[in-house]
């Protein structure tokens, strides 16, 4: 695999977790519920700490010119990008994964 390594995930993730994570915001803005306010926020949060991670790790894989668009899809869909990197990650230096 080259350094621009990237794997887009299924759109499907973009319109469950983003538009899921719109959705809390939209309906905490429009009830004004501590709860939904503090889920929403917790998720975002989330998104934006796995965002900065996938980042780090995506440069330490060696991945730099692809490393923001990881960033960006991680931002988005959160922990399915993460598990797209780590399988990249294992492609790109011949693991095959855990033993069984």
């Amino acid at each position: 695999m080259s350094r621009a390594t990237f794997v887009p995930v299924a759109r499907g993730w973009f319109i469950a977790n983003t538009g899921g994570l719109a959705l809390t915001g939209v309906l905490a803005a429009l009830t004004r519920r501590r709860a939904l306010w503090f889920v929403f926020l917790a998720g975002s949060a989330t998104h934006v700490v796995e965002a900065a991670v996938t980042y780090r790790k995506a440069q330490a894989a060696g991945f730099d010119e692809s490393a923001p668009r990881w960033a960006l899809q991680t931002l988005a869909v959160g922990f399915p990008s993460m598990i797209a990197l780590n399988s990249a990650i294992d492609a790109s230096t011949g693991e095959l994964g855990p033993e069984v």
